[in-house]
């Protein structure tokens, strides 16, 4: 199977290069910023072309050389970049996923594997959904966007539905939950709350989270995101154009916390009362989701505890040789 993927060597796409190439598919890496260093232990294995979604011939060229058959598309601006510039926000998150449509139809693709987010939920605001009660949310639930970020996948997936529609294209959209992963605080920044808190601990900086223990959240390690985004592009037929990858668990970031101390000797980690860890100001970006649909259809099921999470993570940084970045005075993204 002939795979390229858009955004290949970013935090999430490093683990789904390497998870196929532990299964012997040489996906093509369609990248503008040609970074090696989250696949430092992959470089003679990948075919990369410097290209950028914007430029529609380009990705025509690229998907039309190698015979493409399946496409994930994973290059996205996160914010705050896109809510700094929400022209340029749109023009890269929704106008390029509907240029990788395009060429993926004219090239002949068979399916377009989109990466969405739990993002395009937004904001929640059922009862039943929020603390204290956390009933998971299907992918049947309505999109409340509240970010330029969240309205570019919504916005993705309408247009992803339609091009199949339209053209018979196959067409699916993963939906993550809070992922946590080795290059995340690099390339993503703020919201990057738990590498935040891992990448401190290794650097000997204490963390002191002003409140939120007794939240809870759906946290992903970003190994158990790439096989679900494998998976969905392997499988020969889906019965769904959407699924949540998440592992329905809810968990505090004390919780999380807890599992660094174990990892770290010396972490030294402070989180106080209360909900919010985010400091999003409202309860309704705190909830679970449910697997099922995934685990149904796909085979996914989230491998990673919390635990061992945070030791694949740290054992990450030091196979890959990436330096922690400390944030003295760690404070949750706004």
């Amino acid at each position: 199977m002939q795979i390229l993927i858009t955004g290949a060597l970013g935090v999430n796409g490093a683990s789904v290069l390497r998870n196929l190439c532990a299964r012997n598919v040489r996906p093509v890496v369609f990248e503008n910023r040609i970074d090696l260093s989250l696949v430092r232990d992959l470089v003679g294995q990948l075919e990369v072309v410097q290209g950028d979604i914007n430029d529609l011939a380009a990705l025509i060229r690229a998907l039309q050389k190698h015979r493409i058959q399946r496409l994930i598309h994973m290059a996205a601006l996160m914010p705050p970049a896109t809510e700094a510039d929400p022209y340029k926000g749109f023009a890269v998150n929704g106008l390029g996923t509907v240029n990788v449509l395009e060429a993926a139809c004219i090239a002949g693709v068979e399916r377009v594997v989109f990466t969405s987010s739990v993002s395009f939920y937004g904001r929640v605001t059922e009862p039943e959904h929020l603390h204290p009660i956390y009933k998971p949310v299907t992918e049947e639930h309505h999109p409340n966007p509240n970010s330029v970020y969240d309205v570019t996948k919504v916005a993705s997936e309408v247009m992803g539905l339609s091009y199949a529609r339209t053209y018979g294209i196959g067409f699916v959209a993963l939906r993550f939950a809070n992922m946590y992963g080795p290059g995340k605080l690099a390339r993503h920044g703020r919201v990057s709350l738990q590498s935040k808190i891992l990448e401190s601990a290794l650097a000997g900086t204490p963390v002191r989270l002003p409140q939120g223990s007794e939240q809870k959240a759906d946290m992903i390690y970003v190994d158990d995101v790439a096989e679900g985004i494998v998976l969905a592009t392997i499988t020969d037929e889906l019965k769904h154009s959407a699924y949540n990858i998440c592992t329905g668990r809810g968990e505090t970031i004390v919780e999380f916390a807890d599992a660094v101390k174990a990892a770290i000797p010396g972490a030294d980690i402070e989180v106080g009362p209360g909900l919010d860890f985010f400091e999003y100001g409202s309860p309704g970006g705190y909830y679970l989701m449910d697997p099922t649909r995934a685990r149904e259809d796909l085979g996914f099921e989230a491998r990673f505890s919390l635990t061992e999470g945070v030791r694949a993570y740290v054992d990450a940084m030091q196979r890959l040789q990436l330096q922690p970045l400390s944030h003295s005075g760690t404070s949750a993204p706004s």
